[in-house]
């Protein structure tokens, strides 16, 4: 339904299902293929399912089975977030679709965090939400280990900061938000980009200092 398996793996899965005792017309023309495209498939994956007595579901269905499974598994920080704001449950299903339930990475993950929090909330008029989210990171920040730091400065503040410069009112509308630590973190990133209008550049620089 996601995209999520590659159709030449489609086969292995077939042989398996037979192997565990599953049986079925569909299920044995899958088994036979060598290395099929999707075009080769046609049906048969959904006859395959229904050899094995599983009814289709939709595309809502299957995202909502992977998240129960623990599928794709996230980082602790992002799993804090989900956690505390489940109105961002709408936008996290879709981007686990627009992946096909694969991992995206802690980092597209906590991008689409910053959309929810620009798109959805901010842009809203939900402003009680948007402090709670500036304080949840603020207070995630002072027992940070390196790797949350860098989730949570790189990944949040940088691509809000980026992200939101494009938007009519300017990221500085978010800064009044921002605790101590986080402001901190804001600034850095900022001096980091001063005088740079693109990643390449701030990678040249962080080079060049090196």
């Amino acid at each position: 339904m996601l995209g999520g398996i590659k159709p030449e793996v489609m086969p292995d899965l077939a042989i398996l299902a037979l192997q565990l005792g599953f049986t079925g017309p569909a299920l044995q023309q899958l088994a036979g293929l060598v290395k099929p495209t999707r075009a080769d498939l046609e049906s048969l994956p959904d006859g395959a399912f229904a050899d094995m007595g599983l009814k289709p579901v939709n595309k809502d269905e299957a995202v909502t089975f992977l998240i129960a499974c623990g599928i794709p598994p996230v980082n602790m920080t992002i799993a804090v977030l989900l956690d505390a704001f489940p109105q961002f449950a709408a936008r996290w299903k879709d981007h686990i679709a627009h992946w096909g339930g694969e991992p995206a990475g802690s980092y597209n993950d906590m991008g689409e965090f910053v959309h929810f929090v620009v798109e959805d909330l901010y842009e809203k008029e939900n402003v009680g939400e948007v402090a709670r989210v500036f304080a949840l990171l603020e207070n995630l920040l002072l027992k940070a280990d390196e790797e949350t730091t860098n989730l949570i400065g790189l990944g949040f503040f940088e691509t809000l900061q980026n992200f939101a410069s494009w938007r009519p009112y300017g990221n500085k509308v978010f800064e009044p938000f921002l605790g101590t630590r986080s402001m901190q973190t804001w600034q850095e990133i900022q001096r980091i980009w001063a005088g740079k209008s693109s990643l390449m550049e701030v990678i040249r620089a962080e080079r060049a200092g090196e």
